[in-house]
């Protein structure tokens, strides 16, 4: 009975796939149309959308990893989120009043009206663009684990991996932004009904109950003994819900920096211009955080899986039981868990949740990668040419992040968070241009931020200060950088 799982993933993809041909027939596909669905998303496909384009792989798949791997890490990538809205509530709004009144299809249209530069618009757009493979990685490499897990070993992580990459190809260049959102808002419905189904019920069916779930994992003993096997080692399994010093440098330096980045992925900002008017907006601000609530259910199921490993009783099967899924194996934590429910029809729904949110977010950030390289690095002004090169840029997107999925696969949370540590960096040259504009030209702001993601790049390699978000040293190397370069300007302009 086991192909039924895989059928009801296919079958939901006919569904949207479907649905979405159906949203885009007969439109004309102009730039407006192709960027934004010619601004005109209404609350309820706003909300669904944006939720699928936020929570994905990340949600299904990284955070529950995560939980189980380590525990109390858990709670910083909850926060960070929570912090992002309270700022969200106030950046969004700003940006979608300024796209209706200016125009803006893309979050780089924003840098160059503010730097009145069209080099700066260019800069932030390959900027944003690039940052965005490894977040593009992490749905493609989660798309992959779900196949792989829902055929049950039938088809391998790479194989896997490129059906999920051919899937995702077709999605994104049927009909643009009205495509994208049309199949989001079904994906973001499935997965709050999968994510609340398994996080709900998966303490009470394996162990009888939350507080004997809890019990397990406050066993210190126990978890020290079972951290102590070679198998534990292997799989990177370190448990604990007692946090470290190294935990609270984590949690600290990730919640002060994480956040600048939340509304400056291109993939959010494009979504929210596409909103019919401002009052959308701020409702989808307020309605979109509680997803943010979804996260508990999902980490009830990482805790799951650590109780269910802790315990000796993670069924794990065959084909991950190999050498290949060192280290990566708690990232199937959701997936795991529907297997180990031993009902394929379970699985095929759970999969099809999972799938949802990986898809829906993935071909929303290659659709706004495909914008930022067409309207803001190429100067074309043909439509048709735009369009074209727009779907181009997409591919060559998509492409070079299915290679990093086949040939440097990585933990999934490593990914979102190194992405994120980038896009953060474009964050203080818009709020101080945004606010005292006298203060910076474009030059600043490029050397600025470079100097802040080269920085991430460098942290990131070598780590050099054990469990410090490597987001968090880059900010604060481009904050010093500004700071440097402001005050020189300045002591030069008074000795004119």
């Amino acid at each position: 009975m086991e192909f039924l799982a895989i059928t009801i993933i296919i079958l939901w993809l006919i569904i949207t796939f479907t649905y979405g041909y159906f949203k885009s027939r007969g439109r004309k596909v102009s730039v407006e149309e192709w960027f934004v669905a010619g601004r005109r998303l209404g609350l309820i496909v706003l909300w669904l959308s944006l939720g699928a384009n936020i929570y994905s792989s990340y949600t299904f798949l990284a955070v529950p990893g995560i939980a189980a791997r380590s525990g109390f890490s858990a709670l910083a990538i909850t926060l960070y989120g929570m912090i992002g809205y309270i700022l969200g509530f106030w950046l969004v709004p700003l940006l979608w009043r300024s796209a209706k009144k200016h125009k803006w299809l893309t979050i780089a249209d924003a840098f160059k009206d503010l730097y009145n530069s069209r080099l700066m618009g260019a800069y932030a757009a390959l900027t944003s663009a690039l940052w965005s493979i490894p977040y593009i990685q992490l749905q493609l490499q989660g798309m992959g684990y779900i196949i792989h897990a829902a055929t049950y070993g039938q088809l391998d992580r790479v194989l896997a991996t490129i059906i999920a990459f051919i899937i995702l190809a077709l999605i994104v260049t049927i009909g643009g932004l009205v495509s994208v959102t049309s199949i989001n808002a079904l994906q973001g419905a499935i997965m709050l009904v999968a994510i609340w189904f398994l996080g709900i019920l998966s303490p009470i069916i394996f162990f009888g109950g939350y507080d004997k779930l809890f019990n397990i994992l406050s066993n210190t003993t126990l978890i020290q003994q079972v951290s102590a096997t070679e198998n534990a080692t292997k799989l990177g399994f370190k448990f604990h819900l007692a946090p470290t010093i190294t935990d609270y440098l984590f949690l600290y330096t990730l919640i002060f920096a994480a956040p600048l980045g939340f509304w400056l992925w291109p993939n959010r900002v494009q979504n929210v211009f596409g909103a019919a008017n401002e009052r959308i907006v701020k409702r989808n601000m307020v309605l979109t955080s509680i997803y943010q609530l979804s996260q508990i259910p999902v980490i009830m199921v990482g805790l799951t899986t650590a109780a269910l490993f802790i315990t000796g009783t993670l069924t794990i099967p065959k084909h991950m039981a190999t050498q290949e899924y060192t280290n990566r194996l708690f990232d199937y934590s959701f997936m795991l868990v529907a297997i180990n429910l031993k009902n394929p029809i379970v699985v095929g729904f759970i999969g099809a949740g999972a799938l949802a949110a990986s898809l829906s977010t993935a071909a929303a950030i290659l659709h706004a990668c495909g914008a930022l390289f067409s309207r803001n690095i190429v100067i074309v002004k043909k439509e048709e040419t735009l369009l074209l090169y727009a779907r181009m840029f997409t591919f060559i997107i998509a492409i070079t992040s299915l290679l990093f999925a086949i040939f440097l696969p990585d933990i999934l949370i490593s990914l979102l968070l190194v992405g994120y540590a980038g896009i953060i960096q474009l964050f203080p040259e818009y709020l101080i241009k945004l606010k005292k504009p006298e203060l910076l030209d474009k030059y600043t702001a490029i050397t600025a931020s470079t100097i802040g993601m080269v920085t991430v790049f460098i942290v990131k390699a070598f780590k050099p200060f054990p469990g410090v978000y490597e987001g968090f040293i880059g900010i604060i190397a481009n904050l010093l950088t500004l700071t440097i370069l402001i005050t020189t300007k300045k002591i030069l302009k008074s000795r004119e």
